[in-house]
């Protein structure tokens, strides 16, 4: 209330001193530099007693990037905190533009708990306010279908992912030109999905296409570069260039530890894909280390109940049946599945490859009767999802084989 008899003009003025600060932090600095102006400023905007136009807007671009800033480094309750005001605020006031950005938000925040539902019914309330205003397909409405397509890869959609994301990229080369790094975001998108489908030359084109952006437009110490490197990784590891693997997540996690601290989920990712990489290799001893970092990173950001810690849990159970830990790799196998089942439903490749795994202990222990349910289990799910001219077909094929030939 403090701010009652100031000037106008000079309020909103140091209003926009602190935001424009704030975004000039970010842009050098990070986030974590710009987030103490963000809140000097919104403190401010807070004690006017009647807030002018001019401030109003300053103040949903402020809540816009405070959200941002809170997404991106899976604070889900302060996040949640700044979406909920500026949703219902927007709605008082009927700002439609304003819904729309907000809506976006709470749709990430849901697909980051893996409400996947829930986000995309958000994603679609979105395009919906959005080619009401407008009718032609902008970026905003690019990013609304690119949203969706970041679902459907979490939900397995992978057909439905890459289609959302070309309409998204279509849209956004017409508008952007084609070295813009949201463009360079999208090229990385379907990355991941051409590298789940088994498409490695598509998936490194698109990462190649993505890091030359990248580079150019954000320097060479950015989180979306880091990410970048993080999923090269996984494609050199799928393609068995495991030293090439390592390298890439190693530049990954330096940039990682540099911007976002060492609790932050996307680096436990990143440790969880060092230790697949050196099970692979036979490194059993460090791969057991980066998987104990990767949990201890997850559970104290992400709960206990998330797809990421189910993917953990998965993986040291294949570190156990190398081991030939058998009974300890079923029990991790259990907890992960328990996960999936609960936030993924029965037809998600993600528990197919679980299956699988479980399949291979059978098999290891020889229970080849439960070993075939479990590979037709994973089967079953991998041709719904795939079709049959996927790699994992093939391997269940293998394993389904070498165990009639066993018998």
């Amino acid at each position: 209330m403090g701010n009652k008899q100031s000037n106008p003009s000079t309020t909103y003025n140091n209003i926009k001193l602190l935001y424009t600060t704030a975004v000039h932090c970010q842009e050098m600095n990070g986030d974590q530099q710009a987030l103490p102006f963000y809140i000097q400023a919104l403190n401010q905007i807070l004690s006017i007693h009647r807030i002018r136009p001019d401030i109003d807007l300053l103040h949903y671009d402020i809540l816009r990037n405070l959200c941002d800033i809170y997404i991106r480094q899976y604070d889900i309750t302060q996040a949640s905190r700044f979406i909920d005001f500026a949703i219902q605020a927007a709605y008082k006031s009927q700002r439609k533009n304003r819904i729309f950005e907000f809506l976006d938000r709470q749709g990430e925040k849901k697909r980051l708990e893996d409400d996947y539902d829930g986000a995309l019914l958000d994603h679609k309330k979105s395009i919906d306010i959005k080619l009401k205003i407008d009718r032609s397909e902008g970026l905003d409405v690019s990013y609304s279908y690119r949203n969706i397509g970041n679902v459907f890869y979490n939900q397995g959609k992978y057909d439905d992912a890459v289609f959302m994301y070309e309409k998204s990229l279509k849209i956004q080369l017409s508008v952007l030109g084609d070295n813009h790094s949201q463009i360079a975001t999208t090229y990385d998108n379907m990355g991941l999905v051409y590298d789940c489908q088994g498409k490695y030359d598509d998936a490194d084109c698109m990462y190649k296409k993505s890091l030359e952006v990248q580079l150019s437009t954000l320097g060479d110490n950015h989180s979306g570069i880091a990410a970048t490197y993080s999923n090269i990784g996984l494609l050199y590891d799928h393609q068995g260039k495991y030293d090439d693997a390592v390298s890439m997540y190693e530049k990954s996690i330096k940039i990682e530890l540099s911007i976002l601290g060492e609790n932050h989920p996307s680096i436990a990712t990143t440790y969880n894909k060092m230790g697949v990489v050196y099970d692979h290799q036979g490194k059993y001893d460090d791969a057991d280390c980066m998987y104990k970092k990767s949990l201890k990173v997850q559970l104290l950001t992400l709960g206990d109940s998330h797809s990421s810690i189910a993917t953990t849990y998965n993986n040291i159970g294949l570190l156990y049946d190398n081991q030939g830990k058998y009974e300890s790799a079923i029990c991790m196998y259990e907890k992960s599945i328990k996960i999936k089942l609960s936030i993924l439903g029965d037809n998600h490749p993600s528990i197919a490859t679980t299956y699988n795994n479980m399949g291979l202990v059978c098999y290891h222990q020889g229970m080849y009767d439960n070993a075939i349910y479990m590979y037709k289990k994973s089967l079953k799910i991998k041709l719904s999802r795939f079709g049959d001219n996927h790699p994992s077909i093939a391997t269940s094929y293998i394993n389904i084989g070498g165990i009639h030939y066993h018998q």
